[in-house]
């Protein structure tokens, strides 16, 4: 396909992609809540390599890529992008390789029609990354330098690389700008390491902010210092932060414990909503028990970091339980074993590899633990060499129930968005297990539900909570994702 008759496809791409299964990020964007981002989460954990590589070779943004391909694919679960590995909705064949599909296109007149396309087929997902990157970087014919505003070498920023897309690779007015705030939605240019020129703020020039007491020293060289233990970890655990982060300040020690201490306000720093953050030690102080955390913004561990109180950090819930019996591992997995569940608020860092374990053997189990993390995550502590470590059910060979449950007491409520749903009387892949309108259970987002066990489902990675209805004071089930 030559790439100019590429260009009129990518302008197309929105209504294509409408036709085909992906979604506008104008909903996404509209619809993305710190509780419900299973699917965004996912889709950068699994791509960010890829992305990183393909922009690397063209000398682009890949916060840009990254966001274009969440878009342009409705974050992975369009029907061209699962047949095809088709991010871009590009049309023609790679390789020799395509896949028709059901599209609507505008014909001469202007008038729109639907019709059948045939799209681009690639390998793998890297393969529609490069590909992308190939069309940014060499233009489409007659004009090499068609794309060139998103070229690194142009663009001082990554906004200046999206804005160039308005009106080139699509006609949306505000294409731009909608993959501007979802890259500052979902923290992308820090996730690559792309500083837009704010966010690491080092001593000096932050005490310039003091006019709005968005930065000022709270040393007190009249009072004692307090101490703290400190407790080093896996550098790159990452945790979102909390939907009241902005109510707290942020020290370049843990407070009270320096007197060389330096406060700020998130607004200093440019942060301005809840963003995804690198932490790397936990400290506790030694008075009042309290947990704080070192944080950073950049995966790259010499950036600038920040010491923080715990409710600044929105860490997932947590269950565990004890358990028996041994299982078996995957010892080709280049994962970790880790002292503490990964992710979690203890923080974790590594005991051992896997891959150092033995394939056959059967290794004894003493603990798991049930992780609500969006789509959830199951976790065994297992015995080895004398030591204990913590193992993801994934990297696990045997020993995985189709359904796990934690007993637990707490109260759990109904998301504020959530107008209509479903509870079931078990969980819904058990047998027997029939389904009921919250409406009918008089379940609402004001209702207060007791709970009383919470349940992880290792067929849909799902995290399940045993509430009681407040119309016949029977317990039902209900998913996570429904509630806070």
């Amino acid at each position: 396909m030559k790439l100019k008759a590429m260009r009129k496809t990518l302008v197309l791409s929105w209504a294509t992609l409408l036709s085909i299964g992906g979604l506008s990020c104008f909903n996404r964007i509209a619809d993305a809540d710190s509780n419900t981002t299973t699917t965004q989460t996912t889709f950068i954990n699994q791509y960010k390599g890829d992305v990183q590589k393909a922009a690397s070779k063209y000398k682009l943004y890949a916060s840009v890529m990254m966001a274009q391909a969440a878009t342009e694919s409705g974050w992975g679960q369009s029907q061209l992008t699962k047949q095809a590995n088709n991010f871009f909705g590009i049309k023609g064949a790679f390789n020799g390789q395509s896949v028709a599909m059901p599209t609507t296109e505008y014909d001469q007149n202007g008038q729109i029609q639907n019709t059948t396309a045939n799209f681009r087929k690639y390998p793998t997902a890297y393969d529609s990354f490069s590909d992308n990157g190939n069309l940014l970087r060499n233009g489409i014919t007659g004009n090499p330098s068609f794309y060139s505003g998103t070229w690194k070498e142009n663009a001082n920023t990554y906004q200046d690389a999206a804005n160039a897309l308005t009106g080139k690779y699509a006609t949306a007015p505000n294409y731009g700008s909608s993959l501007i705030n979802l890259i500052q939605q979902y923290n992308l240019s820090q996730l690559f390491d792309e500083d837009s020129g704010g966010t690491d703020n080092n001593d000096s020039n932050s005490s310039n902010t003091n006019a709005n007491n968005d930065h000022s020293s709270s040393t007190s060289s009249s009072k004692p210092l307090e101490t703290a233990k400190y407790t080093k970890s896996d550098p790159n655990q990452m945790v979102l932060l909390s939907s009241t982060f902005n109510k707290y300040y942020v020290y370049n020690h843990v407070k009270g414990t320096n007197n060389k201490e330096k406060r700020y306000t998130f607004k200093s720093l440019n942060i301005n909503r809840p963003v995804w953050v690198y932490l790397d030690m936990k400290a506790v102080k030694s008075g009042a028990k309290t947990n704080w955390y070192r944080i950073r913004f950049y995966k790259n561990e010499s950036s600038k970091k920040y010491w923080v109180y715990s409710p600044v950090l929105a860490f997932p819930n947590t269950f565990y339980t004890k358990n028996s019996g041994t299982i078996t591992v995957n010892s080709k997995s280049k994962s970790d074993l880790y002292n503490h569940v990964y992710g979690s608020d203890y923080l974790a860092k590594s005991v051992g590899k896997i891959s150092a374990l033995k394939e056959n053997e059967k290794y004894p189990v003493d603990g798991e633990a049930i992780v609500d993390s969006g789509q959830g995550e199951l976790w065994y502590r297992i015995k080895f060499n004398g030591k204990s470590g913590w193992i993801k059910s994934s990297e696990i060979e045997s020993y995985t129930a189709d359904i796990v449950y934690v007993k637990v007491n707490l109260t759990k409520k109904l998301l504020s968005t959530v107008k209509s749903g479903y509870a079931y009387n078990h969980v819904p892949t058990t047998t027997g297990a029939k389904k009921y309108t919250l409406k009918k259970l008089g379940i609402t987002s004001k209702s207060k539900l007791d709970s009383n066990m919470v349940s992880y489902d290792v067929n849909s990675s799902g995290v399940w909570y045993r509430v009681v209805a407040p119309k016949d004071n029977k317990t039902y089930w209900i998913a996570s994702s429904l509630l806070k």
